[in-house]
């Protein structure tokens, strides 16, 4: 019976070849964008969780109290915080501190930027090492110890085994005691090289015992079987008991959670976090295409019905039960999507090159897990029974001698039926259209935002000399090409508070609360170099003699501290130093992406021993003022690599998450549509079969073929208004709920809806129409000569 079955099955196919192809093309399609997609969602999930501990690793994250009562938790800490809770809290196993710096190494006359981990020697325990050469306990025993990736030993030692070997950085000459295996893409923390971390007492004068400042990152292991939120209440106190000034508390993040939800939560985090509200838009994404596909599938074969009558009815006729009517269509259905299933894998392989390339990700389809083969027959059983329910529910419910007289295609509940089918599918259409126009209107918005900042025209680099950096701006002034040099030890666009955050107080702060100001550190011409605008008081002046104790703010500052004359004001950084005086306010300007609103903002004359160099370039002059700049850095031969950008790329790759998803919304949204129309091409051309002798007679009664046209047309096109219009409300809520995700955002616009609805509108328009043509200019005595 099952033979007969399947013989039936490839008989239909192979009849029908039409729909057949729509069919498993339009579920081909569906189901390879599912997988691409859900191939990306699983690579977002499973980010640190290849660690054998991860259940038990946890990052400390700590929460600074504002003036205002609100509290926000910071992703940095004090640099004695992790041991003293190793010390004090037995539940606590082992801890590390963790930071990462770019340091140039010798290779030979050449120097390299690598990126250098510091970390306590519990990192390795911790986190799953895999180390090749070397032995894990004692490679970290020694202060200029350094373990390598293999990439990096492959790099300097080619094929020499590089233990006992040395590496020359900033001066220090390091001995190589391990090489380890790179971490995989799914880890938060990456690096090149590992050092032991109280190298930076030497390397930046950091204070080991010091309870001020918040710059390093601080993980730790709890014992198996230890309750986090116990831990939680037990730890929240410890930084005050050290430091009676620092009214913090402090709390644990399991790893796991790090990458998708800390972004825009978490001040002063790892960079390239993920984000999981995008995780579940790709997510809903996916399930829209194929429930698009699938409704395709049901309108093609609950329309197709009518062609099957005789073989249904004969059936039942001949003692076939509704159970085995329903085994036997669910069972094609079954096929169809298997096949369609195989064709798809093509189309993955073939489309994961270019979704790579999009997503800035190595995606790649591992045969050998047995989890993909669950995943991929999970996908082809909800396909193909979901597809499949409905057709044969309905055409084993048929009787036959309804079947055998064609009756059953008068069926209303089955015509209403489709048509929600298709209101539904195009309204998943619309509401991706009008997503990813919102989307990239925020886009380009953001990019376009005057950010009271002028980045335009501006190259930069790092220093790693103050001195180099002065003798550099003296020979640059020479050039008529250059409007500007000025330095500051960090990137304006980009604040972060690590290491460069300061604890202020001054009178009339309410007692109770810390809160940690951003700061930049400049010099006297960065003002006009970015043409930041001075609303009271002035900026620095090598004219005056006490500018180190003196500080700007900006206007969220003034607002912040309650100080409505704020020049002249003193404030003083938490801990030793002196009295700071407010010499002027700066107009507020955005110094971090426009996820966030402007904070409170200090600046203060410039010390750093690296500074960031900002040079700004007459617009029409750029590439003979590039080349310039990077002949006069030549004749420094500087021991360490310059890395030139432009800042209004950084400040655009700030949203690089944002531009990969407005490019994948487009491109699903147009599959979505493809999809579409692909079942409505085929729904039409069946339906207007089955109203040709209709059209005949209406033609004989005198109706043109403008009238057929319209009546054959409007009908779908009806069906997509409704679409829109519930599409519209859908689509408003969900995109209102992710515009909230940006200090600064577009208002949707109503156009935005029209537009989306005319694409749709336009798009269904044409793929019915030339069926409709047909049918409408056809002869009416062939049309009558048919039935």
């Amino acid at each position: 019976m099952i033979s007969n079955y399947f013989k039936i099955a490839l008989r239909n196919i192979k009849r029908y070849s039409t729909y057949s192809i729509l069919n498993i093309s339009g579920m081909a399609i569906g189901m390879a964008s599912a997988i691409i997609i859900l191939l990306w969602v699983q690579d977002e999930i499973s980010f640190d969780r290849f660690h054998k501990n991860a259940d038990n690793l946890f990052r400390v994250i700590q929460n600074f109290t504002s003036t205002g009562g609100a509290a926000y938790p910071v992703a940095v800490t004090q640099v004695p915080l992790a041991p003293a809770l190793k010390e004090e809290f037995p539940e606590i196993l082992r801890f590390t501190r963790y930071q990462s710096y770019q340091m140039p190494i010798q290779n030979g006359e050449d120097y390299l930027n690598e990126e250098f981990a510091f970390v306590d020697k519990d990192f390795l325990e911790m986190f799953d090492i895999k180390f090749v050469k070397g032995d894990k306990n004692s490679s970290l025993s020694g202060p200029l110890n350094i373990i390598l990736t293999e990439e990096m030993a492959a790099k300097y030692f080619s094929n020499t085994d590089p233990i006992g070997k040395t590496l020359t950085s900033k001066g220090f000459v390091f001995t190589v005691t391990g090489v380890v295996k790179r971490l995989p893409a799914t880890s938060h923390i990456q690096f090149d090289l590992l050092v032991p971390f109280r190298f930076l007492a030497e390397f930046k004068g950091l204070n080991m015992d010091s309870w001020m400042g918040s710059s390093i990152y601080s993980y730790v292991e709890l014992n198996k079987g230890t309750d986090s939120k116990a831990v939680d209440k037990k730890i929240r106190d410890i930084t005050s008991k050290h430091n009676k000034a620092l009214i913090t508390t402090i709390f644990l993040q399991n790893i796991k959670k790090i990458h998708l939800f800390s972004s825009g939560k978490i001040k002063n985090d790892i960079g390239g976090q993920g984000d999981i509200t995008y995780v579940r838009l790709m997510s809903l994404i996916a399930v829209f295409i194929l429930i698009i596909a699938c409704i395709n599938f049901m309108n093609l074969s609950t329309a197709q019905a009518a062609r099957r009558a005789n073989e249904i009815g004969v059936r039942k006729v001949a003692g076939a039960t509704r159970q085995k009517i329903i085994f036997q269509f669910t069972g094609e259905s079954l096929l169809i999507v298997f096949v369609a299933h195989l064709i798809a894998m093509i189309f993955v392989e073939l489309m994961l090159p270019g979704f790579n390339s999009l997503t800035g990700k190595q995606l790649a389809v591992n045969y050998q897990s047995a989890g993909l083969y669950t995943g991929l027959i999970a996908i082809v059983l909800f396909c193909g029974l979901l597809a499949g329910s409905y057709p044969a529910f309905y055409l084993s419910s048929l009787k036959p001698m309804d079947t055998m007289k064609s009756g059953f295609s008068k069926n209303r509940g089955n015509v209403r039926f489709r048509k929600v089918l298709v209101i539904f599918q195009f309204a998943m259409s619309v509401i991706l259209i009008i997503s990813t126009l919102i989307v990239r209107n925020q886009l380009r918005y953001m990019q376009n935002k005057d950010i009271s900042l002028n980045k335009e025209n501006i190259v930069y680099f790092k220093l790693d000399s103050r001195k180099a950096g002065e003798i550099l701006k003296k020979d640059l002034s020479n050039n008529s090409d250059i409007l500007g040099v000025t330095f500051a030890d960090q990137n304006p666009c980009s604040v972060i508070n690590g290491g460069s955050s300061k604890i202020l107080q001054w009178e009339g702060k309410k007692e109770g609360s810390e809160f940690m100001f951003s700061a930049l550190a400049v010099d006297e011409n960065f003002d006009k170099t970015f043409q930041l605008k001075i609303t009271e008081g002035r900026f620095f002046s090598s004219e005056f003699s006490t500018e180190n104790n003196a500080i700007l703010i900006n206007e969220q500052a003034a607002r912040f501290m309650g100080f409505k004359d704020p020049v002249g004001k003193t404030v003083a950084i938490s801990g030793p130093g002196p009295k700071l005086r407010i010499i002027g306010v700066v107009k507020d300007f955005n110094f971090k992406s426009l996820h966030t609103v402007i904070e409170p903002l200090i600046m203060m004359k410039g010390n750093s021993d690296n500074p960031f160099c900002f040079i700004k370039i007459r617009p029409d002059h750029t590439g003979s003022a590039v080349e310039y700049i990077k002949q006069t850095i030549k004749t420094y031969n500087l021991n360490y690599p310059l890395e030139m950008n432009f800042l209004d790329d950084y400040y655009n790759n700030l949203y690089k998450k944002e531009q990969r998803m407005s490019r994948i919304f487009g491109y699903f949204s147009f599959l979505a549509i493809f999809i579409s129309c692909l079942g409505l091409i085929g729904l039409s051309s069946l339906m207007t079969e089955h109203r040709t002798k209709e059209i005949g007679i209406r033609k004989i009664n005198g109706a043109n073929s403008i009238e057929i046209f319209t009546l054959l047309s409007g009908e779908y096109i009806l069906w997509v208004i409704i679409s829109i219009m519930i599409a519209c409300p859908v689509a408003w809520y969900a995109m209102n709920k992710w515009l909230q995700s940006f200090a600064y955002r577009i208002e949707i616009s109503w156009w935005l809806f029209f537009l989306a609805g005319a694409i749709a509108m336009a798009v269904a328009f044409l793929t019915v129409s030339f069926q409709s043509y047909r049918a409408a200019s056809r002869n009416p005595v062939e049309a009558l000569r048919y039935e």
